[in-house]
């Protein structure tokens, strides 16, 4: 994840929140290492017919500028669950964190699960925002969700105003705080700290 020193080059949207606004001199992207996020590799969704014949949206690749309306409009196709939430199925290295917040909003707005399915990989912002924003959160064996730090982009100091701000975002949404800050905490911004399904569940960042 990469904080930058300036807030030149980013576009906040008039729908975040005071604290997120609060974060934009040093909030950029939090993605895996190694990853180059370009808005010619945007997360695609697209809509996927289950066998009980309901419909769920899945979103692949980093989280750019302009997702959160993407996934807005993905979602409308969306059907609900016999819980009453539409899914969305993930699989993203992470990417920018004010879009990953953005698209938060959206799935708030639509009441949105979040499902890693076998063999899918969620790490960073897509981990650390967007699944554990889900209304129900399932890690399937075979998939994992990864975590780590964030930092600045000048020094590449830890941030821990980007860690307060995402474990905060967390235990409102049912994740133990401590739980979710361990991983940021200690877990070098170079590193991923990955989880299978039953990790993830021991760590309470699953929702049935």
């Amino acid at each position: 994840m990469d904080f930058p020193e300036t807030t030149a080059r980013l576009r906040a949207p008039a729908r975040l929140t005071a604290s997120l606004l609060a974060l934009l001199p040093v909030v950029a992207t939090l993605v895996a290492v190694a990853v180059a996020v370009t808005s010619a590799a945007a997360m695609t969704f697209t809509t996927e017919t289950l066998p009980d014949g309901k419909r769920i949206v899945r979103g692949d690749g980093p989280v750019v500028e302009g997702d959160a309306d993407r996934l807005r409009v993905a979602l409308q196709s969306a059907d609900r669950n016999a819980s009453g939430h539409k899914v969305l199925a993930l699989d993203s290295p992470g990417g920018l964190v004010i879009e990953s917040f953005a698209m938060v909003e959206v799935m708030d707005r639509e009441r949105t699960a979040t499902w890693v399915r076998p063999g899918a990989r969620c790490a960073s912002a897509c981990a650390q925002i967007l699944f554990l924003s889900g209304a129900h959160r399932t890690v399937e064996p075979g998939g994992r969700i990864g975590l780590h730090a964030c930092h600045t982009a000048g020094d590449r100091r830890r941030s821990m105003a980007c860690n307060e701000l995402i474990a905060q975002n967390a235990l409102a949404r049912g994740t133990p705080y401590g739980a979710v800050m361990a991983f940021l905490h200690f877990t070098a911004p170079t590193e991923i700290r990955w989880l299978d399904a039953p990790e993830a569940g021991q760590w309470g960042f699953t929702r049935p």
